[in-house]
């Protein structure tokens, strides 16, 4: 009896460790399968996998291509401007890598050396710059475009409209591939505590403050000339006092000239869409004066809130004038056109770096539209007539 129970006891223990063995594999071989499926990138050793992780120096982060941008016609007979800051200087596209050092993306290089047109990621043509005959095209894949700041009013296309010559455009338009305006503003993350600089009204002089050097502009030049019958305007630049205030733009003389006035006339050559210009912001928004704006933009979606008087509030020269002349007398009404320093600031819209930074971005790469004609694009008929 005692040998028919060890027997059981040893039978028992016997399967016992048999199942445990069992169950102990069985969990090895689906932990094994689980695994292997979750991270086969790793057990197939694929590249794109390592590519991605810091494994030690034996395998190395793969790194951007730099894009290389030939600019093929000149700026305005120049060297291409760059407008990376907000202060008097204004640099130009350098040869080499060093113009995109402090971008987001600084991965691209400028050439202006026609020879490497083959080479190139993308060609730049500027629009008053443009050459009577076009250079080949080496590959469907490089990106040309149109660089243009002008309104429609003021550009010359050739009879076909460059047709099906441009991937891009390089405007102030939003909807252009490289946005570049003449000006941007951010929201503050908190609100300024100092925002009022202490030129908002301090040596304050004058009235209102026009700089203009196009005088064939007929429509602000008829509504300046009837403003000008209720409130004192300056007029400089090639249609006033031309030995005033020099035209070159960001003047120290002429910004410390116009900082005397109180209101700043910032009427665009044409009142197109989206078209706001330095008269808005460098002029009159970067020397702490009022603007008062005319032009055919959608000012409250383009310009900084509350900063800005509009024309087109107004049923007449007559009734802007007496509106003016009530904020002359008011300074803390007329303080209220600088709360917006409270919440947001001005910033450099910087075009090399939008530039660059687009180069980069594979939905516009894949496949590279093609503009069938530009003056389509570029059309005056987008421009409307100011009625007063």
């Amino acid at each position: 009896m005692k040998f028919l129970k060890l027997n059981c006891f040893r039978h028992f223990l016997s399967r016992s460790v048999y199942s445990d063995v069992y169950i102990f594999l069985l969990s090895i071989a689906i932990s094994f399968v689980f695994y292997t499926v979750l991270f086969k990138n790793v057990f197939l050793f694929e590249s794109a996998y390592f590519a991605n992780i810091n494994i030690g120096p034996r395998i190395a982060r793969q790194e951007a291509r730099n894009k290389l941008i030939l600019l093929y016609t000149p700026f305005f007979g120049g060297r291409w401007v760059n407008d990376p800051t907000l202060g008097l200087a204004r640099p130009t596209f350098k040869e080499g890598h060093a113009t995109f050092k402090d971008c987001e993306v600084p991965t691209c290089v400028v050439t202006y050396n026609r020879s490497r047109l083959s080479e190139a990621d993308a060609v730049g043509f500027h629009h008053r710059d443009m050459p009577r005959r076009l250079p080949s095209r080496n590959s469907p894949r490089q990106i040309w475009f149109y660089f243009v700041l002008e309104n429609p009013l003021h550009v010359t296309m050739n009879t076909d409209g460059y047709a099906g010559v441009f991937n891009w455009t390089m405007s102030y338009r939003r909807e252009s591939e490289i946005y570049t305006p003449y000006g941007k503003f951010t929201t503050l993350g908190e609100e300024s505590e100092e925002y009022i600089t202490g030129h908002e009204l301090t040596g304050k002089d004058k009235q209102v403050a026009w700089l203009v050097s196009n005088c064939q502009a007929s429509e602000r030049m008829e509504y300046v000339m009837e403003l000008q019958e209720y409130i004192n305007i300056s007029i400089y630049g090639l249609c006033g006092k031309r030995n005033a205030c020099p035209l070159k733009r960001r003047s120290p003389l002429c910004n410390s000239l116009l900082r005397r006035h109180r209101f700043y006339l910032a009427f665009e050559n044409g009142n197109c869409k989206e078209y706001i210009t330095e008269k808005y912001w460098e002029n009159a928004i970067g020397n702490d004066i009022v603007p008062i704006v005319m032009g055919g933009a959608d000012y409250k979606a383009l310009a900084i809130p509350n900063s800005y008087i509009d024309v087109e509030d107004f049923a007449s020269p007559k009734h802007l004038a007496d509106y003016l002349l009530y904020l002359d007398a008011n300074d803390t009404a007329y303080k209220e056109y600088f709360f917006w320093k409270k919440l947001y600031q001005r910033v450099a819209p910087n075009r090399a770096c939008t530039l660059c930074k687009q180069l980069h971005n594979e939905s516009l790469l894949t496949s590279p539209k093609v503009y069938k004609n530009m003056a389509r694009f570029w059309d005056r008929h987008q421009c409307k007539k100011l009625f007063f």
